[in-house]
């Protein structure tokens, strides 16, 4: 029997039965002594300041942005391709959005789009340290020094990622991270917000402690999501239930996939569930998490290097970059191929489950209707892959991934213009 191979792996602790029963044991599934540890871990690991938990990575932007107090109408700048709900919470908080055009071959904000989408309104930016690498944050902090503007890292996809040997997230004023499942540390959800601002620090606390707690029922219930996740994105659990699915939805060419995407919306009012504060089982598992970050970080580093190697002399294929001054953490494994729709087909025939591009162009969105821009380099991003080389995986199905990533791609690299693999290179 085929096994397939899912896009998505979550990073979990090996003891998180162990940890959840403990805290249910000690009835500090909602409250208890582990959020204030995690807080002081993960500000300890970013080289010191105050780190604050929240109930979703958007909550921790959205908190920063309420905490930063900025003059009414300001204007922050983030890049045109990113999560649309961060935008959207600066909108809720207040805010109008501008968007800046991205580099195609880092997907990064490109600083000279970014100064050219400056006004006089412009109080803050936004910087998305995109799919695991770092931004050119030299370039950018010079234009905020230049102007005057708050800068709040967008570190979701980065917590362990370094520029110049420094941790991102310790650049600007202040900084967010998410702990949602694929992401670098997975708690099972939930997020935190960072500053090296004693008042700023004082301003998120507040915010963040008048949200009221989460029930142990509750807290439970998102264990028991949590496992079932971690089930069916194994190998085994994959295989037996969402590859049958995306397999015979190839032949009719529809995806069910885009049935799990959030739907883009008004955030405004916010949902009800965004204010709760982040449990102490959430926070426990953070704890466990930590322990195994650098080993997590690594692993996928090594399958990228492995990746890249096995695809180095296909035609036309570029693979993504890796420059010396930065630790890319390749959250995503991003790829510009030939014939991007038949590739896809083609892998899920060989068991391979590869995902189409998955952030939001952002200025081409009705939600962002009165903030539209020219982004080229953004909609140059839509043509990429995502290749799985998450820690989940071992070695040898890394490995078996890039032969059938091979197999799937002969014959096709030839249709593709040379110019698409100089673009990553």
């Amino acid at each position: 029997m085929l096994t397939a191979v899912s896009r998505y792996g979550g990073r979990f602790v090996p003891n998180l039965d162990e940890v959840v029963e403990e805290c249910r044991r000690r009835g500090q599934l909602s409250q208890g002594p582990c959020i204030a540890e995690f807080e002081e871990a993960l500000a300890r690991r970013l080289g010191g300041g105050r780190a604050l938990t929240t109930s979703y990575g958007r909550m921790a932007a959205y908190s920063i942005f309420k905490a930063l107090e900025l003059p009414p109408g300001s204007e922050i700048v983030f890049p045109a391709l990113t999560f649309w709900v961060v935008p959207e919470m600066a909108r809720a908080a207040g805010y109008k959005v501008v968007f800046a055009d991205v580099d195609p071959a880092t997907f990064n904000l490109d600083p000279a789009s970014l100064e050219r989408a400056i006004g006089p309104r412009t109080r803050a930016l936004v910087p998305t340290h995109i799919y695991g690498l770092p931004c050119d944050m030299d370039a950018i902090m010079a234009i905020a020094r230049r102007h005057h503007l708050k800068v709040v890292e967008d570190c979701a996809h980065t917590l362990g990622a370094t520029y110049h040997g420094q941790p991102v997230g310790t650049f600007g004023d202040a900084a967010f991270f998410s702990f949602q499942l694929l992401k670098p540390l997975n708690t099972l959800g939930g997020g935190a917000a960072f500053t090296r601002d004693p008042a700023l620090a004082e301003r998120l606390a507040a915010l963040v402690r008048a949200d009221p707690w989460p029930t142990p029922r509750s807290v439970l219930r998102r264990a028991r999501l949590g496992k079932l996740e971690r089930f069916l994105t194994s190998p085994a659990g994959f295989t037996l239930t969402a590859f049958p699915l995306l397999w015979a939805a190839s032949w009719l060419k529809v995806r069910p996939d885009a049935w799990l995407w959030e739907k883009i919306r008004s955030l405004r009012p916010l949902p009800g569930g965004y204010h709760e504060r982040y449990s102490n089982m959430q926070a426990a598992l953070g704890l466990a998490g930590l322990e195994r970050l650098v080993a997590w970080n690594e692993t996928t580093r090594a399958h990228a290097r492995l990746m890249s190697a096995a695809l180095a002399d296909v035609p036309c294929v570029g693979v993504p970059p890796d420059p010396s001054d930065r630790v890319h953490l390749y959250y995503q494994y991003c790829l510009y191929v030939p014939d991007r729709e038949a590739l896809v087909q083609g892998c899920l025939r060989r068991g391979l489950d590869i995902e189409y591009h998955h952030m939001d162009i952002c200025s081409d969105l009705p939600l962002f209707e009165e903030a539209r821009c020219e982004a080229r380099g953004a909609r140059r991003t839509a043509d990429a892959v995502q290749i799985p080389i998450h820690a989940a995986l071992d070695a040898g199905k890394v490995a078996a991934v890039a032969r059938r990533l091979r197999h799937a791609l002969v014959g096709r690299a030839a249709d593709v213009q040379p110019s698409t693999a100089r673009l990553t290179r």
